[in-house]
């Protein structure tokens, strides 16, 4: 069976078209995979800085919590059952 040179031609062709396609989809694939890979890295890298941005608040909330504790605590008990002036003067200003 001889096979003319056209159809050899197209069959080349064909071949070189879906190699290409092949290559270019590949390529495409891996592109798109680094893309979505560092959009993941960039929301991860924000994620962590805010977490690092609300635990230095936390840590400053908690350090005025106990600086006003130890405030509260300073103030020498007058009576048992009373609280002194100064808490309810500060307790007068916080309304």
């Amino acid at each position: 069976m001889i096979v003319s040179p056209r159809v050899i031609k197209a069959a080349v062709g064909v071949v070189i078209l879906s190699a290409a396609f092949g290559i270019g989809w590949v390529q495409g694939s891996a592109k798109c995979e680094a893309r979505h890979s560092q959009a993941l890295i960039n929301q991860i890298e924000a994620g962590q800085m805010l977490e690092d941005a609300r635990r230095a608040v936390v840590r400053q909330r908690d350090d005025l919590v106990r600086q006003l504790e130890e405030l509260a605590h300073a103030d020498p008990v007058v009576v048992e059952r009373c609280l002194g002036p100064d808490r309810v003067r500060r307790l007068n200003a916080i309304r």
